[in-house]
């Protein structure tokens, strides 16, 4: 019993089964938590969208009726009626009075949302299209500077009753315009009205009202709340911070939705209450779903623990056992993945893991033997440097003794040349160092080719002090002449650069000679071939070697036009190397 409990095959059981039952709880009930805020947010700013659309409706007929008051206010007729008296000719009065009803007759007729139009004047003219017996409204006591909108109830001489919404607005004599002479109100038939704008939604909630900016409800779902203060109904605070949104409050014990938009030039404002009983009962379906899922998330979680435990830790089990050939030293194993879960990369993983290590002890063995093959060859190679600058002095006094001056200058350059090459021991030399042994070679060329071979050295001041590879512009410069000047058979140019650039050390070798596929370039850097490209795989592999694989040689050839030779190595100082 006491082996099973220490598994980890039990172990991992027993915390699957609790976390199972831990989270599932608590994922389900932010779920459902978090659903419900999502459909009740969707459905708020879809309705938010209607309203939007209904208060859009309101301000074009607004604007409209407006435009229309302004037409008469500022009417020549109207204001010679509002300003007639005893004396004023009747028959001018009688023909400004046919002008002014045939527009009230015209608009009225052309409006269908216009219940009436009143006029009421200081001198006791009335117009009346409607034929109002009485109304909430007393023009009298209103005092009104500009225009006001206000709910109003309007009863006929045959004693209908109809709920409108009034535009007044005062009639000034136009050369005193302090002077008010009368009333102008126009009524809107709330009814038209209500029914104008709610068509724009066919599924819109049964609670709207539309208040004006003093929160006086002008218009409503329920014609029994015309007239009433919305503000002393719910709380319209959110509704003074913003122009439009939607938030909960209370109404007669009951939560509601409330969704609002803003018509700006007139203040009002269109809400709708959506009670949230209503949107509850929607997420009792997401509820219902939620459970089912829950339990079956449960048992598809007992199943995928069966399979975890065949198909995984089996797996485990002999990585484990492959782990202690590693421990002993035996890299060459190898474990056949299966799938490509998690447990098969790690397998891969591992499988890769060992071919490395088994490829590291290899390079390491093959290292060794290299660095033991370059120091014979150097041994090999080794000349006396006593003997050959004695025999190099002799040739040069007697070259200078028979008056051979050309002799004399190639001895000296070839005797700068060996002593660079032999005296400095060390594999690392400055770039000045490389410059002076390459300035050596050239010299000597030139005396060889004459006009054959132009050559152009351009080297940046700055980098002279950085530290380079021994001997990595000669071999170039060789491969240059060899491979492409002579091959090409005719004269041609071999251009040196050395820079700086990034924190990396540049040796750019171009030369115009007979280029060659890049075929050929690629397999001089991979194989020793002494028939191959003179010193290049030399130069790449000691800089390689000497710096990283990410410096080298790279090379660009096209057959006929000639090759560039780019070497890199880090920009490097004395204080630098390691």
């Amino acid at each position: 019993m006491k082996k099973i409990s220490s598994s980890l095959q039990f172990k991992i059981m027993v915390c699957a089964i609790f976390l199972i039952i831990l989270s599932s709880f608590p994922i389900g009930i932010a779920s459902y938590i978090k659903s419900v805020k999502i459909v009740e947010n969707k459905f708020a700013f879809s309705h938010l969208h209607t309203v939007k659309q209904i208060a859009s409706s309101l301000e074009l007929i607004t604007n409209d009726i407006k435009e229309a008051s302004l037409y008469f206010i500022q009417s020549g007729d109207l204001r010679q009626l509002l300003k007639s008296d005893l004396e004023t000719d009747q028959q001018e009065l009688e023909k400004a009075r046919v002008h002014v009803n045939d527009f009230l007759t015209y608009l009225v007729g052309e409006k269908p949302y216009i219940h009436s139009i009143y006029i009421m004047g200081k001198n006791n003219t009335i117009f009346d299209t409607y034929g109002i017996k009485e109304q909430t409204l007393n023009l009298s006591n209103i005092n009104v500077q500009s225009f006001e909108w206000c709910p109003n109830v309007i009863t006929s001489r045959a004693g209908i009753l109809t709920y409108v919404i009034s535009l007044v607005r005062p009639i000034r004599d136009i050369n005193n315009f302090k002077n008010l002479i009368g009333y102008l109100e126009i009524n809107i038939d709330e009814k038209s009205l209500f029914d104008e704008v709610i068509s724009l939604s066919s599924n819109f909630s049964e609670n709207f009202v539309i208040c004006n900016q003093n929160y006086f409800i002008l218009s409503s779902t329920d014609k029994t709340l015309i007239g009433k203060n919305l503000a002393k109904m719910i709380s319209t605070k959110p509704m003074e911070n913003f122009e439009q949104g939607f938030f909960y409050t209370k109404l007669s014990g009951e939560t509601f939705l409330v969704i609002y938009s803003t018509i700006k030039p007139l203040g009002w404002k269109v809400v709708s209450f959506v009670e949230k009983a209503s949107l509850v009962a929607e997420n009792r379906a997401i509820q219902s779903y939620l459970f089912i899922t829950i339990l079956l998330a449960l048992f598809a979680a007992s199943i995928s623990l069966v399979f975890f435990q065949n198909s995984i830790l089996y797996p485990l089990k002999q990585l484990r056992i492959f782990m202690r050939h590693i421990a002993n030293q035996n890299f060459d194993v190898y474990m056949q993945p299966r799938g490509n879960d998690e447990v098969s990369k790690l397998i891969q993983a591992f499988n890769s893991m060992s071919a490395k290590l088994n490829e590291l002890m290899n390079q390491v063995y093959i290292a060794t033997i290299k660095q033991k093959e370059a120091e014979l060859k150097a041994l090999q190679e080794r000349i006396n440097p006593h003997f050959l600058y004695n025999t190099l002095d002799t040739i040069y006094w007697t070259a200078r003794l028979e008056g051979a001056k050309k002799a004399c200058i190639l001895v000296e350059a070839l005797s700068k040349l060996f002593r660079s090459i032999l005296a400095n021991k060390s594999n690392i030399i400055t770039v000045k160092e490389e410059i002076e042994h390459l300035n050596s070679y050239i010299l000597i060329q030139k005396v060889r080719y004459q006009d054959l071979i132009e050559f152009s050295l351009n080297v940046q001041s700055q980098a002279l002090c950085y530290k380079t590879v021994k001997l990595v512009l000669q071999p170039i410069v060789e491969n240059a002449i060899y491979h492409g000047i002579e091959k090409s058979g005719k004269k041609g140019k071999i251009s040196i650069e050395v820079f700086t650039k990034d924190e990396k050390l540049y040796f750019i070798v171009s030369d115009t000679g007979a280029g060659a596929p890049k075929e050929v370039f690629e397999s001089a850097l991979k194989n020793d071939n002494p028939n191959g490209k003179i010193g290049l795989k030399n130069v790449n592999d000691r800089i390689k070697l000497a710096f990283g694989n990410e410096y080298g040689m790279e090379i660009e050839s096209t057959p006929g036009l000639g090759t560039k030779v780019t070497v890199i190595q880090p920009a490097l100082k004395e204080g630098d190397l390691k």
